[in-house]
């Protein structure tokens, strides 16, 4: 009889085995991750957990579903744990990391809803109306203690790349006692921390909201400009500044275009720029013209075509680039060799 075997037996035997396995993702003696097979609504979630700072974490641990969500909110394991240090799910699906670009299986008829700052009447009047709702799937109390989180089931029709604009566009089907969703909390890999609940509202056999979605205002642009690399002389350094380089610029504009636009999108721009322009000219990869006409027609998108706010990218672009620094330096603050 192997480990898993075994295992199973043990889980016939006595249920609560099943929550020491979802809550400290036990594995067998061969290393291997005991799974949770019923999967009875077709949800799964990644989990992300790693038992110390899991703000910074972007692994998942494992997949879980909703029957094991629901397990871990009433594990005693969540009750003192750091804010910091709490597990959190991916509500819209399964990634092999947390990123948009990494969604392995979407979760197309959920919607997760975050109120957060409530005072003590809002918050008892938006819980009791979403635990009265048919389409509630899960509601309980944030971590914070004056937030409400919710899961409900809903037919909105948007894909994965339509998600955020698409449910960002219906929010006010949300709005309750004044008080707006967190949009955030619309984005495709937006991670939700577990909250601790002796008794959350879980119904297994939530209907679909009875509601038309709206589609979002779609502004054309033409198709999106792609950074290339041009060919450049063929020494070691070279090439290892310009991978450097072009892997930051990507990674950097690839969050400006994530980053959802009630989230501080000014400030962030600021320091996309300054991550970028006082470096551009030490580099052979990325010509200026190409990097600032891909981000003219992100600040156009995300703008719904306005102008004004390219020239003022034009005149953040300018400002820093009035900033000279060392690329090399930056590179060899982590670099194991340095150049």
């Amino acid at each position: 009889m192997t480990d898993l075997q075994k295992i199973a037996k043990l889980q016939e035997m006595n249920p609560q085995i099943n929550e020491l396995i979802n809550t400290f993702d036990l594995s067998s003696e061969m290393n291997q991750v005991i799974p949770n097979t019923k999967n009875p609504d077709g949800h799964l979630f990644s989990l992300f957990y790693n038992g110390k700072d899991n703000t910074k974490n972007t692994t998942p641990r494992k997949n879980i579903d909703m029957q094991e969500l629901v397990r871990i909110i009433k594990s005693d394991y969540l009750k003192n744990l750091p804010k910091k240090e709490r597990p959190y799910i991916t509500p819209y699906g399964t990634f092999y990391k947390r990123n948009n670009s990494a969604c392995i299986k979407f979760n197309s008829d959920i919607i997760c809803l975050d109120y957060d700052k409530l005072k003590p009447y809002e918050l008892n009047y938006i819980n009791n109306h979403w635990k009265a709702h048919k389409s509630t799937m899960l509601c309980l109390a944030s971590p914070s203690g004056n937030g409400l989180k919710v899961m409900v089931k809903a037919e909105h029709g948007f894909n994965q790349s339509e998600l955020y604009e698409g449910l960002k566009a219906n929010a006010d089907i949300f709005r309750l006692a004044k008080k707006e969703a967190d949009t955030m909390q619309f984005v495709l890999s937006q991670p939700m921390f577990i909250p601790y609940s002796e008794n959350p509202y879980f119904n297994p056999s939530a209907e679909p909201m009875n509601v038309e979605f709206k589609e979002p205002k779609k502004v054309h642009l033409g198709e999106p400009i792609k950074l290339d690399s041009i060919k450049v002389e063929s020494t070691k350094n070279t090439s290892r500044v310009n991978r450097f380089f072009t892997n930051r610029v990507n990674m950097l504009l690839e969050s400006l275009q994530q980053r959802p636009l009630e989230s501080g999108t000014h400030n962030f721009l600021w320091s996309v720029l300054m991550r970028i322009y006082p470096y551009l000219n030490q580099q052979t990869a990325i010509q200026e013209n190409e990097l600032t006409q891909q981000l003219e027609q992100i600040i156009l998108s995300r703008y719904q075509g306005d102008k004004s706010q390219v020239s003022a990218l034009h005149r953040s672009i300018a400002k820093a680039k009035e900033y000279q620094l060392n690329l090399v330096e930056l590179i060899n603050q982590t670099a194991k060799v340095k150049i």
